[in-house]
């Protein structure tokens, strides 16, 4: 036997590292910070100054929006927080229905329904698996009142679903979690929809632990977000009998939902991603290099194909797609990648992480959360009929993701990958 998979020997000896985005840099800021005795959050929930957030996050805001074209940036302690927010700043109210991905962390698809709002799901394209616009065409009724599309994997959506936003005067909020730094039609990522949001979770290209960023150009959605971040209710009649501060103030009153949460980022992760700014364009351009590595060293195994890239962009794989044709290879992708991940593993082994995964997520859907309709929102919605032919058949047997770029990959590594994935194409009547 020549697979390690059936006690051959392995491919790498070493287990893969895990992601390091941060060193000695980001150190040096928050030890100087820590030793400056400044509050660890400069927030207040009244009306003043420190409302906005303290010295580092305001800083950190100044910096985000002066790399995304001047836009309204508010820093908030995760994408989920961001997508709550930018829900509840469009004005979400119960029973309106809002389009979005099977396909993307859950949070993608449940933020409407902190809101009363209910998800309706729309099929994803074939090859870059961002949402479908014929697909979502088709899910507007009259109570559609946004979508939420996610640039997934690093690519952003298409141009096509502006188009239909404008059409029926819908909302788009983006989800740019996996695309930071991205520029399609001109415009970053976050910037593309009317209102965007990014992550800064472990794991993410850019990384505090935890964390998020709202970008918008439009100054009354900017408001609102700030508003629902920290505490609505209780500096709306103090904000209506102040002079005018940055944003504009005559829409205070007309906020639609007005509770507010804590969703607000510390100091300490504010100095964090104060640093790891600067590194977003070099971390970019890395992964983008080394997916190009790993495609060109696998584009002779006829059963993996690399999916189409959007022209009009520069893909910031996040993570890296491929396509598997099971009828070229005669056995099922599972089977494959369990062979490519056992000779990778290393010797100590990682059966808890595997660095290559097939079908990404099931879809939300199937979650019990919608099968079961356990949130009142959803009460009368039956999502056991939902049926979406693309994404199923990626998730079951046509789709898998390399996880190799949430590391800091080198040449090395790369040939170990290239030659797991030949090793196993070589020899795959041992999974037969």
């Amino acid at each position: 036997m020549n697979l390690a998979i059936n006690g051959g020997e392995k491919i790498r000896k070493d287990v893969f590292p895990a992601q390091l985005t941060y060193n000695y840099m980001e150190e040096i800021e928050v030890g100087g910070f820590l030793k400056s005795r400044n509050n660890l959050s400069g927030y207040r929930g009244s009306w003043n100054a420190a409302f906005m957030g303290g010295e580092q996050v305001k800083k950190f805001e100044k910096e985000w929006s002066d790399y995304h074209e001047g836009c309204y940036s508010l820093a908030v302690n995760s994408c989920t927080s961001a997508l709550i927010v930018a829900c509840g700043a469009i004005g979400l109210q119960p029973g309106d229905e809002v389009i979005v991905t099977p396909w993307s962390m859950s949070c993608s698809a449940t933020a409407p329904m902190w809101w009363g709002a209910i998800p309706v799901f729309a099929d994803i394209e074939p090859e870059q698996f961002c949402l479908d616009p014929i697909s979502v065409r088709s899910k507007i009724t009259d109570k559609t009142k946004a979508i939420i599309v996610v640039d997934l994997f690093g690519q952003p959506f298409a141009k096509e679903i502006m188009d239909i936003a404008n059409e029926f005067n819908l909302l788009v909020i983006e989800d740019a979690a996996q695309a930071p730094g991205v520029i399609s039609r001109s415009t970053h990522t976050g910037l593309l929809g009317h209102i965007g949001c990014f992550s800064f979770t472990q794991g993410k290209h850019l990384t505090c632990g935890e964390g998020g960023m709202i970008t918008t150009y439009d100054s009354v959605l900017a408001a609102k977000c700030a508003l629902i971040r920290n505490h609505t209710e209780s500096v709306l009649h103090e904000m209506q009998r102040v002079d005018k501060g940055r944003y504009e103030m005559t829409m205070y009153s007309e906020i639609e939902n007005g509770i507010g949460m804590n969703l607000r980022m510390t100091e300490i992760n504010a100095v964090i991603m104060q640093e790891q700014l600067r590194k977003l364009e070099g971390y970019v351009k890395l992964r983008h290099i080394n997916s190009g590595r790993i495609y060109e060293r696998l584009s002779d195994i006829p059963f993996i194909k690399e999916p189409k890239s959007r022209d009009d962009c520069f893909h910031a794989y996040y993570c890296q797609p491929f396509l598997y044709d099971e009828n070229i290879a005669g056995v099922h992708r599972d089977k494959f990648l369990a062979a490519v991940n056992a000779e990778l593993t290393g010797e100590e082994g990682r059966p808890d992480r595997p660095m290559i995964g097939g079908g990404y997520i099931e879809p939300i859907y199937k979650f019990p959360l919608f099968q079961k309709n356990q949130h009142w929102s959803i009460k009368n919605v039956d999502y056991t009929t939902v049926n979406l032919p693309v994404v199923e058949r990626l998730w079951k047997s046509d789709f898998f993701l390399s996880m190799y770029h949430n590391l800091p990959l080198t040449i090395e590594d790369i040939e170990d990958i290239s030659k797991a994935f030949h090793k196993v194409a070589d020899n795959m009547g041992e999974l037969k």
